[in-house]
């Protein structure tokens, strides 16, 4: 059955005031102004009077970690920690309310804490009773950990980034990091993907890139992610999984009818954990430059295997010697495949935090999709932020070049690597539009072009995100404007439109047949 909207204000980057809009099949059939809408004719119409509503294509989350984020959405949040005391007393509560196998808090991040100091283990069993607790920092590549945790996983203390303070990283953290997650029931499990599916659809999301893989969740966690969506209707699930060809990566994303082979497929870490990886020592850390968990031979193998195979592939790539040593990978598939083979898989790097002016040109020629995230600008940018306390001021100024890609044409999926920022893709606009660095700052139409057409583009979609004729119906519908017309940092949607098919209904809008 056909749907009309009406009377409101379409977000389109001509200059004709647009107001209504028809649906019929799951496309876009016809758009206009309310004077033209009046003269259809249409019989047996759905009609949905919007009373000025905004109304917007529906957003994209190129980069998303659904389980996570579910768990952080029904547990412990530890973003609102702000010192060692005030996140052992979040444990203390915690462990309190109830019996747990284990207690899993996420959103830590000491560099923005007065005194940095991280509470130890033997604090942490103190807090939570002898429990086995995990904590995610912010970025997700490290964690603080209980003794009980590390005494379940012996063989931890000997691998790199293992320290009997409890606060680990790398190969200790991705052991620790397993059997935590292992502890999920399946009830906990599924609540977590509604929790997800839930508060995706809720903030006008119509599709999400679930970066999984066997380091970061598991084979079984994606197919029940897929699954769960396809049976809700909801939010769209494209999941990648992040494993290199050598070790059977491509055999597992085919199983498991995934997008890629790759997505969070680790080359380095995280600035903030200091173990991205940098052609120059950190400036807080100058005994260190960070390191690659790929090597360079590694990476040409992954990308020569998957290119042979027709798969999309992807990285994780932060620090400096990271990227290129991903771009000079590409770089070497494009030559041994020819350019046009190569581009017509999209192949991705994710973050795409810290890309040289060559760096920059080698994407828009090879056709590599930037997935970045502009909250992380935001949260960790600027003379004061975590960038300029890791990098310094001026390396730091250069990092998450939206502008420059933009410019040079190279296409840009922004996601929010969720639960490291918030399901927020207004924040992720706005975040856009006031980089910190004024040259890399974009307009409303490009902002949004990135949070929408461009993540349909990196999974391979093309007739969908674009309020047009023909375009699939993927929309949203929002209330609450600024004072530049646009909703605010964390606004919800009162509507979430998916193929025509309404995902979320806030119930303030009121439908009527005509």
């Amino acid at each position: 059955m056909a749907h009309l909207l009406r009377g409101g204000r379409i977000l389109f980057p001509g200059s004709r005031a647009l107001s209504a809009l028809l649906i019929d099949e799951g496309r876009i059939a016809w758009i206009g102004n309310d004077d033209e809408a009046s003269r259809l004719s249409l019989g047996g119409v759905t009609l949905t009077e919007l009373d000025g509503a905004l109304l917007t294509p529906g957003f994209v989350d190129a980069h998303v970690h659904a389980t996570s984020t579910g768990m952080t959405l029904l547990g412990l949040d530890l973003s609102r920690s702000h010192s060692a005391d005030e996140l052992l007393d979040a444990v203390a509560h915690e462990a309190a309310s109830g019996s747990y196998s284990i207690i899993l808090g996420h959103g830590w991040d000491e560099s923005s804490w007065s005194d940095r100091r991280l509470p130890s283990a033997r604090e942490l069993d103190q807090a939570s009773a002898g429990a086995r607790v995990y904590l995610t920092r912010v970025d997700v590549h490290s964690a603080l950990v209980s003794s009980a945790l590390m005494d379940a996983v012996p063989e931890c203390r000997g691998l790199r980034g293992f320290d009997e303070s409890g606060w680990v990283t790398q190969e200790a953290h991705h052991v620790l990091r397993e059997l935590a997650l292992g502890q999920i029931d399946e009830v906990t499990r599924r609540q977590a993907h509604e929790a997800f599916l839930d508060a995706a659809a809720q903030r006008g999301i119509v599709s999400v890139h679930e970066m999984a893989g066997p380091v970061i969740s598991s084979e079984s966690d994606c197919e029940q992610l897929m699954k769960r969506s396809v049976e809700r209707g909801g939010t769209q699930v494209v999941a990648y999984w992040g494993q290199l060809a050598q070790q059977g990566g491509i055999d597992v994303a085919r199983a498991l009818g995934v997008q890629g082979t790759g997505g969070d497929l680790f080359v380095d870490g995280s600035l903030g954990s200091h173990t991205a990886c940098l052609h120059d020592a950190y400036a807080d850390a100058p005994d260190t430059s960070g390191r690659e968990f790929i090597d360079a031979k590694e990476l040409i193998a992954h990308v020569d295997m998957c290119v042979r195979a027709g798969m999309q592939t992807g990285f994780h790539a932060i620090g400096d010697a990271a990227t290129d040593a991903v771009i000079d990978a590409y770089s070497t598939a494009a030559f041994a495949h020819g350019n046009e083979v190569f581009r017509r898989q999209r192949h991705r790097i994710e973050h795409a935090e810290s890309l040289s002016a060559a760096s920059v040109e080698a994407c828009f020629e090879l056709g590599i999709i930037a997935s970045m995230q502009p909250v992380f600008d935001t949260r960790w940018g600027g003379e004061l932020g975590m960038y300029a306390q890791r990098l310094g001021r001026d390396r730091a100024a250069l990092l998450n070049p939206i502008g420059d890609l933009c410019r040079q044409g190279v296409s840009v999926a922004f996601g929010s690597d969720s639960p490291v920022t918030p399901l927020d893709p207004w924040g992720a606009v706005h975040a856009a539009m006031n980089h910190h660095t004024s040259s890399q700052r974009i307009d409303l139409t490009s902002a949004i072009e990135a949070h929408t057409r461009s993540g349909w583009h990196a999974a391979g979609v093309d007739d969908a995100g674009t309020l047009a004729v023909g375009m699939a119906a993927h929309l949203a519908i929002w209330a609450v404007t600024d004072e530049n017309g646009i909703p605010p940092v964390g606004a919800q949607a009162i509507r979430t439109v998916r193929s025509g098919v309404i995902i979320h209904d806030s119930g303030q809008l009121l439908d009527s047949r005509c």
